[in-house]
């Protein structure tokens, strides 16, 4: 298909018009899926790229997806965070081919939840006892219930640039009209009761000690204070203080406090955030890598919490299940990457901090010396681009008028072949060795220049 861009040219520069037409004329199967997909799709999931068409993805090894039109890209992607060993990993394809000889549902478990349980459970001290569903979000849902069944009490406290799912009580944010220090809440689309946020739900300031008072004001509604020890929509590591603040306020108020770590459970540390932070929080909620790439939700913590899902001890319990909760193919192929994780964490953890922060550190070194507005903040693997060059403490200080420019960027990356997911938070993988990360570094490095030579930075 070839394509006419003197009107992209004249509006976005020579190098905008290039890399459209690029992508659109090497991409004509995938062009053939979106129009049919177009005709019985109501939505599809997150798109990557601001083009006519998406990107469909064929096949994936390693580091490495390649779409329908056989073009491959390196995967900043991470299947969203969940591949922590890249792409494909032996040690999880070898489970899957195991289990899938035997069945993929039954509905009466078999063995694999007790497995992979345990194996959770040495990960950390917090936790005592876990449960399984299959999301991020069926698991923070499933643990404001049973905090709010645990303490009689019914507000969930959230932070102001957090995200914690798509069901009810999660889709709330932070009212940016609102008081910095003193955040108000407003539910996040249409189809949500205001009462949610009004009645049901608290914000607080993410990396702001007024949040303890909050709390402390609080106290005698709040069931659960809820945080993302790393933010997906801020990553950094540098949360000690607030985060040890957080706990002593939690345990002075007899408040729960849950660390949510569907992202980073697993990646941050073996042991997650817990682990990095030496915090035992009273419930955990996990996804992503747990299940080693399949889908999956994890409810986990101290006993006297979890027993909410059993009734156990009078605790007054929960209704919670899913009819495909703890598939033998997740707790399979879960099994499979952890044991490896576990087996090999010595040397994963490191080096995806070390590479992690080798990409942050080189591309802020090139940005500041080429006076461009723009800086990357990690935590560990973890990375986002965040355009704008002032300081950033949370994610209100995040300039959103420069979405357009962002998406520029993202698309010039990918015509330098580097794939970064729509939400624009980046992932490495173990399988990343560190002659694709200076391939990595270089893209990034081309595209700023790129965007540059146009005149849009």
């Amino acid at each position: 298909m070839k394509v006419s861009n003197k009107h992209v040219e004249q509006e976005m520069g020579k190098n905008s018009s290039a890399v459209r037409a690029k992508l659109i004329n090497r991409t004509s199967k995938c062009e053939e899926v979106a129009r049919r997909g177009q005709v019985a799709l109501a939505q599809e999931v997150v798109q990557t790229v601001d083009l006519p068409h998406p990107i469909y993805i064929d096949s994936a090894d390693g580091p490495y997806l390649n779409d329908l039109d056989g073009n491959r890209y390196i995967d900043l992607t991470g299947g969203f965070g969940p591949n922590v060993l890249g792409n494909k990993p032996e040690a999880v394809e070898k489970a899957l081919a195991s289990q899938i000889k035997k069945g993929w549902h039954y509905g009466i478990p078999g063995d694999g939840q007790a497995d992979l349980a345990e194996l959770i459970k040495e990960s950390s001290p917090a936790v005592d006892e876990v449960m399984f569903c299959n999301s991020g979000s069926e698991a923070t849902m499933f643990a404001f219930r049973a905090a709010r069944a645990f303490t009689g009490k019914r507000v969930v406290a959230l932070f102001d640039g957090s995200y914690h799912g798509i069901h009810d009580y999660a889709l709330v944010r932070a009212d940016l009209k609102s008081e910095r220090s003193n955040p108000s809440s407003i539910t996040l689309g249409a189809g949500i009761p205001e009462e949610v946020s009004r009645d049901l739900m608290l914000m607080l300031p993410y990396r702001d000690k007024n949040a303890y008072d909050l709390i402390r004001k609080y106290k005698d509604d709040l069931a659960l204070v809820v945080i993302e020890p790393v933010q997906s929509s801020n990553p950094r590591l540098d949360n000690q203080d607030f985060l040890n603040g957080l706990r002593d306020v939690c345990t002075e108020c007899e408040v729960l406090l849950m660390f949510d770590e569907v992202i980073t459970g697993f990646r941050i540390e073996y042991g997650g955030c817990q682990e990095y932070y030496n915090i035992n929080p009273d419930l955990i909620t996990y996804g992503k890598a747990v299940g080693g790439g399949l889908p999956i939700g994890v409810v986990a913590g101290s006993k006297r919490v979890m027993n909410t899902f059993s009734g156990a001890e009078d605790t007054p319990a929960i209704f919670a299940g899913g009819t495909f909760s703890g598939n033998p193919l997740t707790m399979a192929a879960g099994f499979g990457a952890l044991e490896y994780l576990k087996e090999n964490k010595d040397e994963i953890y490191p080096y995806l901090h070390s590479q992690g922060n080798r990409i942050a550190k080189e591309i802020n070194e090139f940005c500041r010396s080429s006076n461009i507005p723009v800086q990357m903040m990690n935590a560990g693997s973890m990375l986002h681009l965040i355009f704008g060059g002032e300081t950033i403490d949370s994610s209100r200080d995040i300039d959103h008028s420069q979405y357009k420019l962002e998406k520029e960027f993202y698309l010039h990356l990918l015509g330098h072949n580097v794939i970064v997911p729509g939400i624009h938070l980046a992932f490495i993988s173990f399988a990343h060795k560190p002659e694709v990360i200076d391939e990595v570094i270089e893209a990034f490095k081309r595209t700023f220049e790129d965007l540059r030579e146009d005149g849009h930075i």
